[in-house]
């Protein structure tokens, strides 16, 4: 429960946002739909997991990124109670730091004999920079299964036993089933703990046996990879491995994560290489050499774990070359200090200054955490009763294309998109858009195309008007949604337009219709830098009338009403609404008190009704000079 609560506390203020706040709009929308499509397949079509409805109509898709079933598994009993996607991901995040600081607990207590040095341990493990470095990396913050990997060896060595040995087997196939890097990393550095652990080849015979087991478990989940990886050529190069490779001094550097180091950052250096564990950390397990320099095996399965993870994050261990960053074998060598943590800490006034001082040089919250837009847009509602096959447009634009993933947690059909791969996506990169990308969308089965209007330019737009004025592509319907709406159009197309096509018809012109739910935008300011003040203005559209505007700050927790006006331009683009004063305004000469200098903005609209809609949130930072 203890690390339950520092999960909470270091990382706020995502508690009270699990429905809707990310690390940034990106990899956790590519972890929420891994999470959901493992959910869906298990249920729908267990024995068919790693052909998942990306990147349509490639094979073995889930093997493009990493499966994380070890992990789903254990969110299940949630999605099954009916929590969605995005906050099954959360609860993942904020289980990730709580596991990773209680197995390192387990091990610390089990190798000092202290309680207190392992909480100490587990402090160290669960929050040292790294982890809030991958926070968009739900993988890599889930890390408790090495040092637990650990806590099992180290369990048998005492009193070898087959019962002893099948509790190894189980963390040895869940290592393996949540994170491909730690199942490298961890069976390598675990094998060379063996002979230290267990000096009696006798007794390795049990450990032998039930790591094949696990590994005959864990083959249906890794020979996807050996197949996607010949079919797609998915191996690193050389130059991308070394631009993930950390050299000695980005183990000074401590990144932006971190508040108290956070001046001292190499902004320079990739964050996969941002790999300062901080001060306290290394004096504590200096110490803990000294302290435990008459207990070999302990001591030397320590520095082996720190050894193996500093020299793998150099890149010295490249066997693995489907694995990009080897920066990430830094985690290896945590596990090794978080021991020696617990071996300095054997004296509880000790353990408990460690624990506390810890915490404090760790402190990563606040956090700026991303507030998605938590209502679902109704096409993707509408897509999830039709079976049927889609690619939506634009395509192969990095921001759209993670929205996609997220949204695919909705209609589970399979869908050319994707951000790992989609070959078609070079013929929508071309300068102008030609015949071959609608041919090709036909060719490989796929029946609709969703087209955000929101996302889409003049080049998009003559492609469109072009397929629809030839009879290539026929309109299905329109959804409410943004400034522009969402357009269904059929790849089957019979040559004619459909009576609604009229709207359709606007949409092509760069003409606005009817939305029957409450919209606007942000016009300024622009996401990141700004001044000592700040300029915000934008507008407010609904058909009940618009009540308020109000600007959250904080990730929601400062609420500053706007001042609203009139707006010709915008009532004439719009005159559909009953809206005498659609512009919203409020201009800071500084900072308001209470506002983080880097923090969010999102618009929060109350309607006549009274109903609440929110904008897309905003990341900026204020100056103070």
């Amino acid at each position: 429960m203890l690390f339950v609560v520092l999960a909470v506390a270091m990382t706020w203020p995502l508690t009270p946002n699990l429905r809707r706040a990310v690390a940034d709009p990106g990899d956790p929308y590519v972890n929420t739909w891994i999470l959901d499509w493992d959910w869906y397949a298990t249920l729908h079509q267990p024995l068919r997991l790693f052909d998942a409805n990306v990147s349509y109509p490639a094979r073995h898709t889930l093997a493009f990124s990493e499966h994380l079933y070890g992990i789903a598994l254990l969110l299940f009993p949630l999605r099954a109670a009916g929590a969605g996607a995005l906050t099954a991901h959360n609860v993942a995040l904020l289980l990730g730091f709580a596991f990773s600081g209680f197995a390192a607990f387990l091990l610390g207590r089990m190798i000092s004999g202290s309680a207190a040095a392992g909480i100490a341990a587990g402090v160290f493990y669960a929050f040292v920079p790294f982890r809030f470095t991958h926070l968009p990396h739900l993988q890599h913050v889930f890390a408790g299964w090495l040092p637990m990997l650990l806590v099992a060896l180290l369990h048998y060595a005492r009193r070898p036993s087959w019962g002893r040995a099948a509790l190894f087997g189980a963390a040895f196939l869940m290592n393996g089933l949540s994170n491909i890097h730690w199942f490298l990393f961890g069976s390598l550095t675990i094998a060379l703990s063996l002979p230290i652990a267990v000096p009696r080849m006798r007794d390795w015979v049990r450990v032998a046996a039930v790591t094949a087991i696990a590994l005959a478990l864990l083959a249906p989940f890794l020979y996807p990879y050996k197949l996607a990886a010949a079919a797609y050529g998915m191996r690193r190069t050389a130059g991308e491995i070394a631009a993930f490779t950390a050299a000695p001094r980005d183990w000074l550097n401590p990144g932006t994560a971190n508040r108290l180091y956070r001046p001292f950052a190499d902004l320079r250096v990739d964050p996969e290489r941002w790999l300062f564990p901080g001060v306290l950390a290394i004096v504590l397990s200096i110490a803990g050499i000294i302290a435990a320099r008459r207990e070999r095996r302990t001591l030397g399965i320590a520095l082996l774990w720190i050894a193996a993870g500093f020299v793998g994050s150099l890149g010295a261990i490249t066997t693995f070359g489907a694995i990009r960053a080897p920066a990430r074998w830094a985690n290896v060598a945590y596990v090794g200090m978080a021991m020696l943590i617990a071996l300095a800490a054997r004296r509880r006034w000790v353990a408990v200054a460690a624990a506390v001082l810890l915490v404090i040089e760790l402190r990563a919250a606040p956090i700026r955490w991303f507030m998605t837009v938590p209502d679902v847009p109704p096409v993707y509602r509408w897509l999830a009763a039709q079976p049927v096959r889609i690619a939506e447009l634009p395509i192969g634009i990095p921001g759209p294309e993670y929205e996609y993933l997220r949204w695919a947690t909705i209609h589970h059909r399979p869908t050319a998109n994707g951000v790992a791969a989609f070959r078609p996506a070079k013929l929508w990169n071309e300068p102008e858009i030609g015949d071959a990308f609608l041919d090709e969308l036909r060719r490989i089965g796929i029946d609709l195309v969703i087209v955000h209007g929101d996302q889409f330019l003049d080049r998009e737009r003559r492609w469109l008007r072009r397929e629809v004025e030839r009879g290539r592509l026929s309109f299905v319907r329109r959804f409410d949604h943004g400034r522009w709406g969402d357009w269904v159009l059929s790849t089957h197309a019979d040559g004619r337009l459909k009576p609604a096509a009229t709207q359709l018809g606007a949409f092509l012109r760069g003409e606005y219709s009817y939305n029957d739910i409450t919209f606007g935008a942000l016009d300024s300011p622009p996401p990141g830098p700004m001044g000592k003040g700040g300029w915000f203005s934008g507008y407010a559209l609904s058909p009940w009338d618009v009540r308020e505007v109000n600007l959250l700050f904080n990730n929601g927790a400062i609420r500053i009403p706007t001042f609203r006006g009139a707006d010709a331009s915008i009532s004439k683009a719009y005159p559909w609404y009953p809206v005498a004063a659609p512009r919203f305004i409020r201009a800071f000469s500084e900072r308001p008190p209470g506002v983080r200098p880097v923090t969010d903005v999102q618009v929060e609209i109350i309607d006549g009704r009274g109903e609440r809609t929110l904008l897309e949130d905003r990341w900026i930072s204020w100056s103070d000079e």
